[in-house]
């Protein structure tokens, strides 16, 4: 049972993190209005998303037991699959907008 809810965990947070990563490159490049080319507030917005997705899985699977397992469950995938998004949508921005 707990492996199962490691999965569905490590799911959210990765499928959080491609959202996260489209959105903070929208910010980055400016293509928000009235925003400008923020980075400082597009990396804010992506931990709001990471604390907001912590607390959803904790609502629907419970409490994690002790901080390394909500590393590698959720801030690990969450952070990878999030630079990688925001990296390559960043670099081929103007391309893709």
């Amino acid at each position: 049972m707990e492996i199962d809810n490691s999965v569905k965990i490590t799911s959210i947070h990765v499928v959080a993190a491609i959202v996260a990563g489209y959105i903070t490159s929208l910010v980055s490049l400016g293509m928000i209005p009235g925003l400008g080319e923020n980075e400082i507030l597009a990396t804010l917005i992506g931990l709001v998303i990471l604390y907001a997705m912590g607390q959803l899985c904790d609502r629907l699977f419970g409490k994690q037991e002790g901080f390394k397992k909500w590393l590698w469950d959720g801030i690990v995938p969450f952070a990878f699959a999030w630079f990688v998004v925001w990296t390559i949508l960043l670099n081929y921005g103007s391309v893709l907008y």
